[in-house]
């Protein structure tokens, strides 16, 4: 039931199919992306948790995983294949979305900024937790970029529009021109949010690939038996 070939996933069940039909969890995340990957890795320390996510694994796309592949990414959207699914947004316009583990962060450019913090202050949240929660999503996925010529010419036509100060390499979300992070390594190979998985517990966790939920049953139960039910997924 696992997927022996990469130890990277060693709570991967690659079949939905051949799990129960019936289990119980802490805690169910629906959706393997940039968001239920890190929520699953960290809920995991704790808790039981199953991951359920409708695509493959992305790292088995070996074109997927290179810097040379973006556009074949975007302009792979054909049924019954990873990774990408075209959709219109809200407002009307045509996008592509990461539908394998991972999500979007499989298929996007690959930059990678921390939040602005008024951003972080207007949502709410907890500014030193977020600080916090930089360091291990930075050591994982992120690195320095090797800047290409034209991304040479973008950041030098910035600074002659005026769009100064300059802040070189920085992470953070500052006012001016600056070269950010990516999530492409010194060889050129993309790092993903499933690549956070390595930080899980994997002895509380259950991450099923090709899974779609038709229902997620939630009863009242003593401390002792509290958890979740999921039933039909395949």
């Amino acid at each position: 039931m696992h997927d022996e070939e990469d130890p990277t996933y060693k709570s991967v069940c690659s079949d939905a199919t051949l799990m129960p039909a019936e289990l119980l969890y802490d805690y169910i995340i629906v959706g393997g992306g940039t968001a239920g990957c890190p929520l699953a890795a960290t809920l995991s320390r704790n808790f039981t948790v199953l991951l359920l996510e409708r695509g493959g694994l992305g790292h088995t796309l070996e074109i997927a995983r290179r810097e040379q592949g973006f556009i074949y990414n975007i302009m792979n959207t054909t049924p019954d294949d990873d990774p990408a699914q075209s959709f219109k947004s809200e407002d009307g316009v045509d996008n592509e979305r990461g539908i394998v583990l991972g999500g979007s962060s499989t298929i996007s450019a690959g930059m990678y900024s921390r939040a602005e913090l008024g951003y972080i202050r207007n949502s709410g949240w907890e500014e030193g937790l977020v600080n916090q929660s930089y360091k291990w999503v930075e050591d994982t996925v992120v690195f320095p970029p090797r800047l290409r010529e034209w991304q040479t010419a973008f950041r030098d036509g910035l600074l002659q529009a005026g769009a100064y100060p300059y802040n070189g390499y920085t992470l953070d979300h500052v006012e001016g021109t600056k070269i950010g992070g990516t999530t492409f390594d010194s060889s050129g190979i993309r790092h993903s949010s499933a690549d956070l998985l390595e930080h899980a517990n994997c002895r509380n966790l259950r991450i099923v690939t090709r899974a779609k939920v038709s229902k997620i049953l939630f009863f009242n139960m003593s401390d002792e038996e509290q958890g979740i039910y999921a039933f039909s997924f395949f």
